[in-house]
């Protein structure tokens, strides 16, 4: 028997193998197909995807073989991966080589052998894709053929799994800077936002002088224009991360179209557009939906609409709801869109039409993500100077309503005097909190770290604890899991400016994401002590 010398590019054929992270991994069924496909072209018994290591060969897939290994001295692979084409030996018994080797002379009984080098990009040989016998044999051309394309095949595969692991990372990067970069952004903007709110919420007591009241308009104006731009970038960041989900529930839809169209009208009116809309049904317009992600879905296409047109137009909304789908008709009078920039329009890259227009060019891609989550369809058809038409098809999930209580008057409005412990970091947002929650009536504590909260929560009883999430201690996770340790009854809500951030074990009652508002804060409170 002779053991095949080692191959001249040794150490850098098993750097690249290690970087395939497939060594001693479970059986994968694009695997196992190539070799199922290769003992069937070549009529053998046996068909191994073969890894060679160091020390030993070690079998990704097989077919007709008990064994997962075996040593490299004894492997006829070692001697195939020093080859460039198929390596074949028709008759062992015969070959000086490996007449008198252990898998000749005992178990499998190897009397034929046909491997193919599995070559990376770079022509480093990682391992074969070999066909076996128990009898003498030789392949025929188109045999030999069948064999090097899968062997070329089964390397495309793990380039594959290369390339999707870089993805996935890039992916993750991507998602760990873009949260860094909501917490950094989404933090000052919740003091500029939330004390212009505050200001302006009594005007006629602090803001006397109308040019300070004005300033300041335009300080919540700017505030709150940033803050939908960053929104945009990271709506659609979450899209792409997978972390955006549907919270649906039984709504009326007209009553949610009303609401978003109510509030649209404004600026339509102040550029001189009309807004008309019309509903029809076949059943009623109660629906089973995300109602936070329809509105934003048609806020995105009514202000397109709204930004491209001129005064004196008219945009039209027509809402259907059949028995399995609800179906938006948008239709407007504007600007139009190009047939060679229509194929463009959902390209979070390409901004069609006017390049001055404000915004991030980001809605449709919004948008389009947002209903491939509903499982929606979208179809655009538009003629440059008449204007656009945007057809929408959600379809309707059947699901059971269940009753749920409604509020008593009692329960709808804060009772005072609710104590509260805010955990925050932020010296500003801690001033900011605090006055919303004491303009609430609510008794307030500070912590300054997530321990400090936890070690308050021990000596002290608390109604409720926002918890801030990047603390420089231990995070808010950590935090509120030491807190409920103690008191696992104890409500936490997560204030954080990360909206990247999931509860996945659901330690909190509710998440409210920096910058908030009065509102927000004095609704989400009530929601949750209610």
């Amino acid at each position: 028997m002779k053991s095949a010398p080692l191959h001249w590019k040794e150490s850098e054929r098993v750097k690249k193998l290690l970087e395939y992270e497939v060594l001693d991994t479970e059986a994968e069924k694009s695997f196992d197909d190539l070799t199922e496909l290769a003992s069937e072209i070549c009529g053998t018994p046996i068909s191994l995807i073969s890894l060679v290591d160091p020390d030993r060969q070690w079998f990704k897939s097989k077919v007709g073989l008990g064994a997962n290994e075996t040593n490299r001295d004894i492997a006829f692979c070692s001697h195939a991966i020093l080859q460039d084409e198929v390596f074949e030996v028709e008759d062992t018994s015969k070959d000086e080589r490996f007449f008198d080797n252990p898998l000749v002379t005992e178990n499998p009984d190897i009397r034929f052998y046909a491997g193919m080098p599995l070559k990376s990009p770079e022509g480093l040989p990682i391992g074969t894709l070999c066909v076996i016998d128990r009898i003498p044999k030789k392949l025929d051309a188109h045999q030999k053929k069948a064999l090097e394309i899968l062997g070329r095949e089964v390397i495309n595969q793990l380039e594959l799994r290369v390339k999707t692991k870089r993805l996935e990372q890039a992916n993750q990067f991507k998602t760990e800077f873009l949260s860094n970069m909501s917490h950094e952004i989404r933090t000052p903007l919740n003091a500029i936002i939330g004390f212009s709110e505050l200001l302006l919420s009594d005007a006629d007591t602090l803001l006397k002088d109308k040019q300070a009241r004005s300033y300041i308009e335009n300080i919540d104006f700017s505030g709150k224009h940033l803050l939908s731009m960053v929104n945009a970038v990271l709506e659609l960041s979450k899209i792409e991360a997978g972390k955006m989900t549907l919270e649906p529930q039984h709504f009326d839809v007209c009553d949610t179209v009303d609401n978003v169209l109510n509030m649209l009208n404004v600026k339509a009116q102040e550029q001189g557009i009309n807004i008309s809309h019309s509903y029809s049904s076949d059943s009623n317009f109660e629906v089973y939906l995300d109602p936070g992600k329809l509105s934003q879905i048609i806020i995105n296409l009514v202000n397109n609409s709204i930004k491209f047109s001129n005064s004196g137009t008219t945009i039209t909304l027509n809402l259907e709801i059949q028995s399995n789908q609800a179906i938006i008709n948008i239709i407007d009078e504007g600007v139009g869109i190009s047939e060679q920039d229509l194929p463009n329009i959902f390209d979070k890259y390409h901004q069609v039409g006017n390049k001055k227009a404000h915004g991030t060019g980001l809605g449709l891609s919004i948008t389009l993500g947002l209903l491939e989550l509903m499982n929606g369809e979208i179809s655009v058809s538009s003629e440059v100077g008449k204007g656009t038409h945007i057809r929408l098809e959600i379809p309707l999930p059947v699901v059971k309503k269940q009753v749920q209580k409604k509020p008593t008057q009692s329960e709808k409005h804060l009772p005072p005097g609710k104590s509260i412990l805010v955990v925050e970091d932020n010296n500003i947002n801690q001033v900011l909190v605090k006055a919303m929650l004491e303009n609430l009536g609510c008794i307030v504590s500070l912590a300054d770290n997530g321990l400090q909260g936890v070690q308050l929560c021990k000596d002290n009883t608390f109604d409720l604890v926002l918890m801030d999430i990047n603390l420089p201690d231990i995070n808010g996770f950590e935090a509120t899991e030491q807190i409920k340790t103690n008191k696992p009854n104890q409500t936490v809500v997560a204030l954080t400016a990360d909206v990247f951030v999931d509860d996945k074990d659901s330690l909190f009652a509710l998440k409210l994401t920096k910058p908030i508002t009065f509102s927000g804060l004095s609704e989400a409170i009530t929601q949750v002590l209610s």
